[in-house]
């Protein structure tokens, strides 16, 4: 990113699915590489990814997408709460993920803030995410934006023989 660019954060049209699928993939790839399994890393499928994209898209899911320079570099998916006991006034970031070239620079503080205030206008009053437990570069970035830890733990497979995976759950209040 040069110094003249500036983000963009917009709502994902359908054809988004397939940058969405390859920042996806490619976070993962660098972000997950101490907790998933290379084989199955290397093996993630654009293809798959980029269905699975237009299909949550489809039914209407709010993805935000940044851009820098008409090149998107990141996504955050939000939503309602989709665990523990329903609550309309429970929102949720369910995905956020910048491609690794572009982490450290300020833009997944922006990115993230973007969600928080989309969230808000929804009516939500707060908000939940999902984190590897030993993931603690994730960890500390939304330690850093205010959220805090719950006394929530799950463990989860990623990709059938994967990799059984401990996350905790995190809460931030909005305003």
């Amino acid at each position: 990113m040069n110094k003249n660019s500036t983000p963009v954060i917009r709502f994902a049209v359908f054809e988004d699915a397939e940058a969405i699928a390859i920042n996806h993939i490619r976070s993962w790839q660098e972000m997950y590489k101490e907790f998933i399994p290379e084989s199955i890393l290397q093996n993630l499928s654009v293809q798959e990814r980029t269905q699975q994209w237009q299909d949550l898209i489809k039914q209407g899911v709010k993805i935000l997408v940044l851009e820098i320079d008409h090149k998107m570099v990141g996504f955050a998916s939000i939503c309602e709460f989709r665990d523990l006991k329903p609550d309309v006034l429970k929102g949720e970031i369910s995905a956020i993920y910048l491609h690794p070239d572009y982490w450290r620079q300020g833009l997944g503080t922006q990115l993230c803030t973007i969600a928080l205030s989309e969230l808000s206008k929804l009516g939500f009053k707060s908000v939940y995410l999902w984190v590897l437990s030993d993931n603690s570069q994730a960890r500390r970035f939304y330690e850093s934006l205010g959220f805090v830890v719950t006394d929530y733990t799950r463990i989860e497979e990623f990709y059938e023989g994967g990799a059984l995976l401990e996350e905790i759950l995190y809460k931030k209040t909005l305003e």
